[in-house]
């Protein structure tokens, strides 16, 4: 087995493409993102499933959140598709891709507490 010199390593000791780094994942390096695409759709159904509740089957207070949520899910996903289509491939597609989908898993987070503390705030009725 051979031997590494620390000294050619870096600053900490370690190969500068450390398999367990975050930023040299295969996800974030030679994957064609279809992966990205596959986990992206399911996150953008699963979350406008409460948001088309507020809107269609119980429209109340939170109603424009709601519909404002839905649309930024939307548009955060057609980005993501379009960087994939778009941005030649490699680590700056699969960045692209990765900070779309968690765009997306934040708004939708902060969407849906907000529709939240809304229809809570309404059913307390006036202070």
């Amino acid at each position: 087995m051979a031997t590494r010199d620390p000294e050619s390593a870096g600053s900490s000791g370690r190969d500068e493409r450390d398999p367990t780094k975050m930023a040299n994942q295969a996800a974030l390096q030679t994957s064609s993102g279809l992966v990205w695409v596959v986990v992206g759709t399911l996150f953008a159904v699963v979350s406008l499933v409460p948001l088309a509740a507020l809107i269609f089957v119980s429209p109340g207070p939170s109603l424009p959140v709601a519909i404002a949520t839905g649309i930024l899910i939307i548009v955060l996903y057609a980005l993501m598709l379009g960087a994939r289509l778009r941005i030649p491939r490699g680590p700056r597609r699969l960045r692209f891709m990765a900070v779309y989908m968690l765009s997306m898993a934040g708004i939708a987070l902060l969407g849906v507490l907000i529709c939240a503390l809304v229809e809570g705030a309404a059913a307390q009725g006036p202070a």
